[in-house]
């Protein structure tokens, strides 16, 4: 076998292994955390108005019930004005905004 072909068959095979690591398990949940690791949650901003009621955690906006990215399963339970509750696996805790990072909507009537 030639020299150059060699190569190729070997920059062939390592590229198959890099493309192979990059793959996501289909079966895997969207919101996986392997090992139980420890997330670290950060509240950015509450946005409180009419019939709205928003929370900026990690840089991801949720609303009430919905599950944190990449968490492995941490629930937004509920939002107050000034914090949050937060669940996973019977467990609740809080997470309060550390500066004014609270908006609250006007109405816009005249």
């Amino acid at each position: 076998m030639s020299r150059v072909a060699v190569v190729l068959l070997i920059n062939l095979l390592l590229s198959g292994v890099v493309l192979a690591q990059d793959l996501r398990d289909p079966t895997r949940p969207l919101n996986y955390n392997p090992g139980g690791a420890s997330v670290e949650l950060e509240l950015n901003a509450i946005l409180v108005g009419e019939g709205r009621r928003l929370a900026v955690i990690n840089g991801q906006q949720l609303r009430e019930n919905e599950t944190v990215a990449n968490s492995g399963g941490i629930r937004l339970q509920r939002i107050d004005a000034r914090s949050v509750v937060m669940a996973q696996d019977g467990k609740t805790w809080r997470l309060s905004l550390a500066g004014q990072s609270i908006r609250q909507s006007r109405s816009t009537e005249n």
